[in-house]
């Protein structure tokens, strides 16, 4: 078990996680505010927006936003501290996982095609060079836990164009219950991804960074599972130990990568036409950070 110390200093120490904290002080959200998953699922995407790295102002607003965080070290506190907010590390729940359809210029999937789970395939040894690259399992064997009606980090995520989940609407998605027990590797915080890392390596010859070897990873789990969590605690977040370091980057939602064929019993739902919209608070702003006019926070 994490223990909160280390969770305020892993928020503290991703760049995902100090625009968290910067953008809730900001705007005057409570950690009940972010606790409602509605609320909390929206600005953490638009935080990952904010701060992804290969924007034009990446380099501007990366150690500004890390610099005002390191001020906010009781906010961040108070945000792990609430009781219900812990549902940010749960586990998967299988029983409740999302599956999209997309399509769109970076996208090669087409658009209304049903997910065939029991044509999921298994990730080959050794990784290919995208794998190493962008540190993910190639193929679209990806869901993102539902957590209400259309609410999944992910469909939030295309909602709010955020990195490169750009695409057009609408978007078609299947609900997905797995019927057999499940192996899951769960990612709640940086030393989760690198041990990850450290059991099944490979290695990005761009940068000496460790990464997963899919294919050994899938030769004992079923999934790898990034939860919100983790996606504040790990993202951007460099981990170091003899065995070498580990930065997970650009994973920019809660989401499970799935390694094998599996039986489920999946349910077409609705099309997400145009997105949710913002929640309902007053006062709410999405979050930007640098040098637009509308920025919240300007270095």
């Amino acid at each position: 078990m994490v223990d909160t110390d280390t969770r305020v200093d892993n928020l503290l120490n991703s760049i995902v996680g100090c625009a968290f904290v910067v953008a809730i002080d900001e705007t005057g959200l409570t950690p009940e505010d972010v606790a409602d998953p509605k609320t909390g699922l929206q600005m953490a995407a638009a935080c990952v927006e904010s701060v992804f790295k290969y924007r034009s102002d990446y380099d501007l607003v990366a150690p500004g936003v890390l610099t005002l965080a390191r001020e906010k070290v009781a906010q961040a506190r108070a945000l792990i501290e609430h009781p219900d907010t812990a549902w940010w590390f749960d586990d998967v729940d299988p029983r409740a996982q999302a599956w999209l359809s997309v399509h769109g210029t970076l996208d090669k999937f087409i658009y209304g095609i049903p997910p065939d789970t029991l044509a999921w395939r298994q990730p080959k040894n050794p990784p290919r060079d995208w794998e190493l690259y962008a540190q993910k399992p190639y193929g679209n064997q990806i869901t993102s836990t539902l957590y209400g009606p259309y609410l999944t980090s992910k469909l939030l995520a295309y909602e709010d164009r955020v990195g490169d989940y750009l695409c057009e609407f609408p978007l078609a998605w299947w609900s997905i219950r797995f019927l057999e027990d499940v192996r899951v590797f769960e990612i709640h915080g940086p030393s989760d991804w690198h041990d990850l890392c450290v059991r099944y390596p490979a290695r990005d010859t761009e940068d000496d960074r460790l990464v997963p070897n899919w294919g050994a990873a899938s030769e004992e789990w079923d999934g790898v599972h990034l939860s919100l969590g983790g996606l504040l605690t790990a993202e951007q977040n460099r981990y170091e130990s003899p065995a070498g370091w580990t930065m997970l980057d650009t994973w920019h939602a809660e989401q499970t990568f799935w390694l094998r064929a599996l039986k489920t019993r999946t349910k077409r739902r609705p099309d997400f036409d145009i997105g949710l919209g913002p929640p309902d608070i007053h006062g709410w702003r999405f979050p930007h950070f640098g040098g637009e006019d509308d920025a919240l926070v300007r270095f």
